[in-house]
């Protein structure tokens, strides 16, 4: 049966996906540099907007769905256009885009440790650069400036794995495909979880970051590519995922954050794409438009270097005070330089660099440059 993507805007572009990067970016960064601001005895010192800054750390896990369905999608589109997946093509682009930015924070990061600014030890930068931060073991604040890189690392792991699989499969079996793989990786985080198999072998390690427990969040994503590909089930969703559909998914994943029901990652990972596809299939829905505003949109465009350099400037009680760069990392500094910093990584570096990319391996559309 014939296949087709998601509906892109001219160009490739799904400008819905920047608004809920957006989203991402922002729970993010709460997370991260929210605790001064709720603990610290001013105004905004409430237990309950406390609670919620926990929350924002799953903005990562919209990065995660995001991605899946993302790639997935523009993969889908490829097979169409040219018959085959273009795997060096593939690499050439992911290269320039997600190298040259994470390398430039990782070269700063090294400067500001060999200044004596900051604490960073040379097995972070190398597993860092490597992109298997996740299993390298940290403890505590030490490993704060090179920490958020566990979740880029599961995205690598999964750029290197799916489009293989998927060029190896194909669509039709790769439906079927990823969720075997994405159950199977559920039942192995519950047994880990219980038995701690590899845990005794990884000391260490953050139970949560590693690609072995995580995978499924982008593989769910990849799912709902693949689903939405076919003309019939694209036809389906678009008419029944209108908006009480889409805000009892949207309750329903608060239910599975805040009850923590049993497999609660596994519904976790396949209600965020419900949400996502859903506002990507209805572009004039009133949740679209607001997703498509110019603000969201351009910080959805620089949610790559934000998520890098945030790093350094929201540094909340996970540092030891006074913090070494003093008002650059208290609030509300601390977030005018993270998005100074990342404004100019963002022109100066990711663009220029994806730009690159591109005319040494075209896509089949350019998508957002």
């Amino acid at each position: 049966m014939t296949t087709m993507p998601p509906r892109p805007a001219p160009g490739g572009y799904l400008p819905t996906l920047d608004g809920w990067r957006a989203i991402a970016i922002v729970g993010v960064m709460v997370a991260h540099g929210g605790d001064p601001l709720f603990t610290s005895g001013g105004p905004l010192a409430h237990e309950w907007l406390y609670a919620l800054t926990r929350y924002g750390a799953k903005g990562v896990d919209v990065f995660f769905g995001i991605s899946g369905f993302l790639i997935c999608s523009r993969l889908i589109e490829e097979i169409g256009a040219r018959g085959r997946i273009d795997l060096v093509g593939f690499y050439i682009r992911r290269f320039f885009r997600i190298l040259p930015p994470c390398f430039a924070y990782l070269i700063t990061v090294l400067v500001l440790a060999g200044a004596g600014l900051l604490t960073v030890t040379g097995g972070e930068l190398w597993s860092s650069a490597l992109f298997v931060r996740n299993y390298y073991p940290v403890d505590g604040a030490a490993g704060w400036y090179t920490g958020h890189l566990w979740s880029l690392a599961i995205e690598e792991h999964f750029y290197l794995i799916w489009p293989s699989l998927l060029a190896l499969w194909g669509i039709r079996r790769a439906r079927w495909g990823v969720v075997v793989m994405s159950l199977a990786i559920g039942l192995w985080r519950l047994l880990e979880f219980r038995l701690q198999l590899g845990t005794q072998v990884i000391a260490g390690v953050g139970f949560y970051g590693r690609t072995d427990i995580r995978l499924d969040a982008l593989l769910w994503g990849a799912w709902f590519a693949l689903v939405v590909a076919r003309p019939h089930w694209r036809a389906f969703l678009t008419r029944h995922v209108t908006g009480p559909v889409w805000t009892a998914t949207c309750f329903a994943l608060l239910a599975c954050l805040v009850g923590q029901p049993p497999l609660a990652l596994v519904w976790q990972s396949v209600l965020i794409p419900v949400l996502i596809v859903g506002t990507v299939l209805r572009p004039t829905s009133r949740l679209s438009l607001v997703l498509e505003l110019a603000p969201l949109r351009w910080i959805g465009r620089l949610s790559y270097s934000l998520y890098l350099w945030q790093q350094l400037f929201l540094v909340g009680a996970a540092v030891a005070e006074p913090p070494p760069f003093g008002l650059s990392q208290t609030f509300p500094l601390n977030v005018v330089f993270v998005f100074a910093l990342s404004a100019v990584s963002y022109y100066v570096v990711e663009r220029p660099m994806i730009r690159l990319g591109h005319r040494l391996a075209a896509p089949v559309t350019e998508g957002r440059r």
